[in-house]
């Protein structure tokens, strides 16, 4: 009987200390399990933070005989001439720096620059006809403060481009007359797009070619044309 006493003892004892044990845990557990759905329900964001990897872009352009460097500056003063242009591109998202270098130091600043690949035609008509191609790398930039308005990118990018002929348009520019089929490709552009639909880009490009102060054949100058496209990511 002594024994059987104790044994209730005992046990209410146990079930009231586990009661009050587990009374804390059940607002915490109910924390947890908030928290976890919430970064659940928060990865689908995340992921598009910006537009797909994949993109294809369409655009045209009009030469201009301004200097590239007067261009960057002031692209509203520039002369333009007889010759136009019209292209498609396609470019792959390979990663942010971060993620493709590794640790930079640049800490989160490396996650707002990413790399791109990019492969594109085109064709001169007007005054010039040629065809074109040309291969690329882009850096491009996407931590501005008002993405939450106006999504914004900024891009530049080194690359090789190859025309089907030479360009009477660029030897006439370059001070030394020469002309290449095949020169450097620069082609810095902004890119604009809805916050809610970052998949749909209006893009302004300058589509730069250039013998880089005579690294290429030795050809000082080359051609830029003035140039408006949209982008679609997918």
């Amino acid at each position: 009987m002594v024994i059987a006493l104790q044994r209730l003892i005992y046990h209410s004892a146990c079930c009231r200390v586990k009661r009050q044990f587990m009374a804390p845990l059940l607002p915490a557990s109910k924390m947890v399990s908030a928290i976890l759905l919430a970064v659940g329900l928060a990865t689908p964001a995340l992921a598009q933070s910006r537009g797909a990897d994949d993109s294809v872009m369409v655009f045209g352009g009009v030469a201009s005989e301004t200097n590239f460097t007067d261009l960057l500056i002031s692209p509203w003063n520039a002369e333009v001439n007889a010759i136009g242009v019209v292209g498609a591109s396609y470019s792959r998202r390979l990663g942010t720096v971060n993620e493709l270098v590794g640790d930079t130091g640049l800490g989160h600043i490396g996650d707002d620059f990413t790399i791109e690949a990019e492969g594109g035609v085109s064709a001169r008509f007007g005054d010039e006809n040629l065809g074109e191609a040309w291969v690329a790398l882009y850096l491009r930039y996407d931590g501005l403060p008002w993405n939450d308005t106006v999504y914004t990118t900024i891009g530049a990018n080194t690359g090789v481009s190859l025309l089907t002929d030479l360009s009477d348009f660029e030897a006439w520019r370059d001070s030394n007359g020469k002309s290449s089929v095949l020169l450097h490709y620069l082609a810095p552009e902004f890119t604009f797009a809805d916050p809610e639909n970052k998949d749909l880009e209006f893009v302004l490009r300058l589509h730069h070619r250039s013998g880089v102060f005579g690294l290429f054949d030795g050809v000082v100058s080359g051609s830029t044309f003035l140039s408006a496209g949209i982008r679609a990511r997918f």
